[in-house]
């Protein structure tokens, strides 16, 4: 379907389409390659192919970067554009948008490791449950 108002009605026919987008507010992780430390972004739109990001600061167009957010961790990403302390991010590969959403999975430790778990040994806590102490 053609725009009528589109000044320019074939820009968009060498194209592919693009991934939707899903307006989200995540945490995301950014390493720069080439060192330096990493920095806290947040992601405003995210789809499989890319994402929007605040807080874009000292970002360039066409910076390699790793992109950590939710349970995927080092996404590969390019900077596409950079505009008003936002930026547009490219993956490398597809992701899974609904991973990206996913809290960080933390392994819970075996209950039978070994270990034995030792509360506190002073103060009043240690005597919490005990039934005779006083009250």
């Amino acid at each position: 379907m053609i725009d009528r108002d589109d000044p320019n009605p074939g820009a968009d026919a060498g194209r592919l389409p693009r991934a939707p987008r899903q307006r989200v507010m995540l945490n995301a992780t950014i390493e720069r390659f080439g060192g330096g430390p990493a920095t806290q972004h947040r992601i405003r739109d995210l789809s499989s192919g890319g994402a929007r990001i605040d807080q874009a600061g000292d970002l360039r167009v066409g910076a390699t970067v790793l992109v950590s957010v939710g349970a995927l961790a080092a996404v590969g990403a390019t900077v596409s554009w950079v505009r008003d302390g936002t930026a547009g991010l490219q993956f490398a590969e597809q992701i899974d948008p609904e991973a990206a959403r996913a809290k960080a999975a933390i392994a819970p430790r075996p209950k039978d490791a070994g270990a034995t778990r030792e509360g506190p040994k002073v103060g009043w806590i240690p005597n919490l449950n005990n039934p005779y102490a006083r009250r």
